[in-house]
C-alpha cells in the first residue's frame, strides 16, 4: 500500500518559501497598480495550493502515524501562527486609518474590520461588493483580509472533514488512499466548476466565495495525498530539469498584463502552474530558479510573506488617500514598509510565539484565548477604535435632518416587481392619475417626492426602478455581469409588460448625469458601441437611445416628464466632510453646471410632444452655481455619487408639485 509521505519526512523545501516570496510581490505589485501587473493577485491563488498542500502534509502525519489527527495540537499551532500577527496588524491600522479618515469614512470601514477579526471578510465583502449604495470596497485597508477569511475556514473544516474521511474509508483497506484523493478531486473539480459557472453572473461571489475558492487549496491537498507525483524516475527528473523555469515563466505571463482573460480563468492556471512547481521543484535538483528561491534571500522573504501581505495593503490605502503617487513609488513605498514591519513582527510576535515549548503545553488555553481576543477585538476594541459618536452638524433652527449617520442611510424603500403583478410596484394608490416612475438610483431617490405629492393630489403612484439600470431601453451603464443581466430583465419587463398594464398618464424618467455615478462611463449604447461622455458620437448615441424609448412610451393621452441629472459633486463626499464637525460653509462645493447637449435635447422635446424636462438644479442647489450640503436644516446628498436624501426629497415635494403644475401636466 502507497502511504502519502509525512510532513517530517519529506526534507525542508525551501523553494517553496521562495515561491510565498514570488507570490507575495506579484500581489504588491497588482495593488500598487505597478504597470504590466494586471494579474498579479494570482500570488494569492499560488498561496492557497501551497497552504493546501503544506497543512494537509501536517494533518496527514498525524493520519499515518497514529491513525487520527490531533485536533487541539493543529488547531492551538494555527491559533498561534495566525492570529497574533493578524491581530496586531488589524490594530495598528485601525488606528492609523483613523488618525486619517473621517468619521464618515471610519464608519464605513468599521464592518469590514470587525469581519476581519472574525474571519468572515470573504462573505462580508462578497454583501457589500452587492450592495449599491454600500461604501466602496476598494477603499477598505482591510479588503485583503478576504483571503486569509478563506484560508481559515479551510483550517476550520479540513481537518474534521478529512479525519472524517479517513475514518469512512477504513473499510476499503488498500483502496482507501485511492478513494481518499477521488473524493478531494472530486470536491476540487465540483468547485471549479461552480468558480466558472459563478462569475458568469457574479464575479465578485465566485472570486471571494469560500466553496468556490476551495479548488486552489484542495489542489494542493491532492498533492500531498498523492507522494507518488515527487518519486521521479531518471526520464523525469531529466524533464524536470527544466520544468521549474518554465513553470515560473508561466506564473509570470499569468501575472502580467499580456495575458487578457477573467480572473477565474486566471486562478486555474495560477493553480495549475503552482501545482506543477511543488511538484517538478523536488525533482529539479539545482537549476536557476530553484537555486534562486531556494537561496537566503528568497527563504528570508517568503517566512516574511505572511506578514508582508497582512501590512502592504494598509499601506498602500492610507498613504496613497487623498493623494496622487506613481504606482511604481507606491510600489516601493509599499515593498519597504510592509517587509520591514513583517520583520518585526516575525521577530517579535510570529516566532516566539510560534517556537514556545511553554505554550505547546497549554493547548485548550491557546485555542480558547485566540477565539477569545478575536471576538473582543471585532466586537468591542474596533468599534471604540472607529466609530465616532459625533453625530450632528452645528446648524440654528429645528433639526430636520442633521444627523450625519442618518443621512448615509436615508433611504426610500424600493419595491420590485419583476414578472410580478404590478400592483406589487404601486405604492400610492388614488382615484386620479396613474403616475409610473422609471429609472435608476435617481429616480429611487426623487421617491418620496413623487410619493408625497400623489398622497396630496389623490395619484396612484407606481415604480419601475433598479440601481445602476437607465430608463432608455437597450442603455447599460455596464456590458457584462450580474447587474447589466438584471437591466436587461428589468428594461424588457418595464416596457413589455408594466407601461402597457399600468397605463399610466404621466411618466417620470430620471437617471444619473455624467460623474455623479459610481459606475463610470462609457455606457454601452443599443447598437453596442461603448462611448464615455464628451467622446465623439456620444450625445447623438444617447439622443438617439432616448428617442427610441421615448417613442414606445407615448401615447395620445400620456405626458411624459424627464427629470434632468442633478449638479455632480462626485467625487467629493458632503456627509464624510460634515461628519468632521467643522463649519457647515467648508463643505459647500461650487459647481460647473451649464446644461448639457443631451439636456438641450430634452428641453426642445415639448414643441413636438407632450414632453417635459424639468431642470432641478435650483431645486438641490438654491445657491447655484454653489451646491450647499444642508438647506433649510435638511442633509441634502446621503454620498459621493449624488444621492439624495429621503428627507430632502420629500422637503422639496411642493417645489416639484408646483413646476408640475405649471406646465399642466397634473
Amino acid at each position: 500500500m502507497v502511504r502519502p509521505n509525512s510532513a517530517d519526512s519529506l526534507p525542508y523545501r525551501a523553494q517553496l518559501d521562495g515561491l510565498r516570496a514570488v507570490a507575495v510581490y506579484l500581489v504588491v505589485a497588482f495593488h500598487a497598480g505597478l504597470r504590466g501587473f494586471d494579474g498579479g493577485f494570482i500570488g494569492v491563488d499560488v498561496f492557497f495550493v501551497l497552504s493546501g498542500f503544506l497543512v494537509t502534509s501536517i494533518l496527514l502525519h498525524d493520519l499515518v502515524s497514529a491513525g487520527r489527527i490531533a485536533h487541539q495540537r493543529f488547531y492551538a499551532r494555527r491559533a498561534r501562527r495566525i492570529l497574533p500577527a493578524a491581530l496586531v496588524t488589524l490594530v495598528v491600522s485601525a488606528v492609523a486609518y483613523a488618525a486619517v479618515a473621517t468619521p464618515a469614512e471610519m464608519l464605513d470601514v468599521l464592518g469590514g474590520f470587525r469581519a476581519s477579526c472574525l474571519y468572515v471578510a470573504n462573505w462580508f465583502f462578497i454583501r457589500q461588493s452587492t450592495d449599491y449604495f454600500a461604501a466602496n470596497v476598494d477603499t477598505s485597508p482591510v479588503l485583503h483580509f478576504w483571503s486569509l477569511a478563506v484560508e481559515e475556514q479551510f483550517y476550520l473544516l479540513w481537518p474534521l472533514l478529512l479525519g472524517g474521511l479517513f475514518l469512512a474509508t477504513r473499510r476499503v483497506r488498500r483502496w482507501r488512499w485511492w478513494v481518499l484523493r477521488a473524493l478531494v478531486g472530486a470536491a476540487a473539480a465540483a468547485s471549479a466548476i461552480a468558480a466558472w459557472r459563478i462569475a458568469d453572473t457574479n464575479l465578485e461571489r465566485a472570486y471571494y466565495g469560500t466553496d468556490t475558492r476551495a479548488y486552489q487549496l484542495l489542489a494542493g491537498a491532492l498533492l500531498a495525498l498523492t507522494p507518488q507525483l515527487f518519486r521521479m524516475g531518471a526520464h523525469t527528473r531529466r524533464f524536470a530539469r527544466w520544468a521549474p523555469e518554465l513553470t515560473v515563466a508561466g506564473l509570470l505571463v499569468v501575472a502580467s498584463s499580456v495575458l487578457r482573460v477573467s480572473p477565474i480563468t486566471r486562478g486555474f492556471l495560477a493553480a495549475a502552474l503552482a501545482s506543477t512547481l511543488i511538484v517538478v521543484s523536488e525533482g529539479a535538483g539545482g537549476g536557476i530558479v530553484n537555486r534562486a528561491l531556494s537561496s537566503r534571500p528568497f527563504t528570508y522573504l517568503g517566512q516574511l510573506s505572511y506578514g508582508t501581505y497582512l501590512w502592504h495593503w494598509p499601506v498602500v490605502v492610507i498613504v496613497g488617500r487623498g493623494r496622487h503617487i506613481g504606482s511604481l513609488p507606491l510600489f516601493v513605498i509599499a515593498c519597504t514598509v510592509a517587509t520591514t514591519l513583517a520583520a518585526c513582527s516575525f521577530s517579535l510576535v510570529e516566532h516566539p510565539l510560534r517556537r514556545s515549548r511553554a505554550l505547546d503545553r497549554y493547548r485548550r488555553p491557546v485555542i480558547a484565548v485566540g477565539i477569545s481576543i478575536s471576538l473582543v477585538a471585532g466586537l468591542l476594541v474596533m468599534p471604540a477604535v472607529l466609530d465616532s459618536h459625533h453625530t450632528t452638524v452645528a446648524a440654528s433652527g429645528s433639526e430636520h435632518l442633521l444627523d450625519w449617520r442618518a443621512a448615509k442611510n436615508d433611504i426610500a424603500k424600493l419595491p420590485d416587481c419583476l414578472n410580478e403583478p404590478v400592483e406589487r410596484c404601486t405604492v400610492v394608490r388614488g382615484s386620479k392619475q396613474r403616475v409610473l416612475l422609471i429609472g435608476d438610483s435617481h429616480a429611487q431617490m426623487w421617491l418620496p417626492a413623487f410619493e408625497s405629492i400623489a398622497r396630496a393630489e389623490s395619484l396612484s403612484l407606481s415604480v419601475a426602478v433598479l440601481d445602476a439600470c437607465p430608463w432608455q431601453r437597450g442603455l447599460f451603464y455596464l456590458d457584462s455581469g450580474d447587474l447589466y443581466r438584471n437591466c436587461k430583465r428589468h428594461q424588457a419587463d418595464w416596457y413589455e409588460r408594466v407601461v402597457p398594464e399600468f397605463n399610466p398618464d404621466v411618466v417620470v424618467l430620471a437617471q444619473a448625469g455624467p460623474g455623479g455615478s459610481r459606475f463610470p462611463l462609457p455606457f454601452t449604447f443599443p447598437d453596442g458601441r461603448k462611448l464615455a461622455f464628451g467622446a465623439p458620437g456620444y450625445d447623438d448615441a444617447f439622443m438617439r437611445a432616448s428617442a427610441a424609448t421615448l417613442e414606445t412610451l407615448q401615447a395620445p393621452h400620456r405626458r411624459i416628464v424627464i427629470l434632468e441629472p442633478i449638479p455632480a459633486t462626485f467625487p467629493f463626499d458632503p456627509i464624510s466632510c460634515l461628519s468632521r464637525g467643522g463649519p457647515v460653509a467648508a463643505c459647500a462645493r461650487k459647481v460647473d453646471a451649464p446644461p448639457t447637449a443631451v439636456e438641450l435635447y430634452y428641453r426642445q422635446l415639448h414643441r413636438r410632444s407632450p414632453i417635459w424636462s424639468l431642470d432641478l438644479d435650483r431645486v438641490v442647489c438654491p445657491r447655484l452655481p454653489i451646491c450647499d450640503p444642508i438647506v433649510r436644516n435638511v442633509i441634502v446628498r446621503r454620498d459621493a455619487n449624488g444621492h439624495l436624501t429621503a428627507t430632502f426629497a420629500r422637503s422639496v415635494a411642493a417645489s416639484i408639485e408646483k413646476m408640475l403644475r405649471v406646465r399642466a401636466i397634473l
